[in-house]
């Protein structure tokens, strides 16, 4: 996958059926600014189907009073060369971020 050069990924085809009802989720989503990913298990920064399409580290964590999760994380990911940072709860959630700044 590459999004260098203003291109951008947008996972397409993100459905399920669940008691016969079928629903649809709109997926990864990866351009030079933002991120939309799921963290996975070893590091590995995946798509909505389990695709890899790069890296993830929590830099950081705090608790949170949540149903969804006991903690939020500061993630850092790479994907082609790209660094970003946002939040999420971790491995097999959502994450969602922006491009890293650089700092001179």
């Amino acid at each position: 996958m590459e999004v260098a050069n203003d291109r951008i990924y947008i996972e397409k085809d993100c459905t399920f059926t669940f008691q016969g009802k079928t629903f649809e989720h709109g997926g990864a989503v990866v351009s030079p600014e933002y991120i939309i990913a799921y963290p996975g298990k070893d590091g590995i920064l995946t798509d909505w189907h389990g695709k890899p399409i790069g890296t993830w580290h929590a830099v950081a964590s705090w608790p949170v009073y949540s149903f969804i999760g006991s903690h939020m994380y500061q993630i850092e990911a790479v994907v082609d060369n790209i660094i970003y940072t946002g939040r999420g709860f971790g491995e097999g959630m959502i994450y969602k971020g922006k491009r890293k700044s650089s700092r001179p």
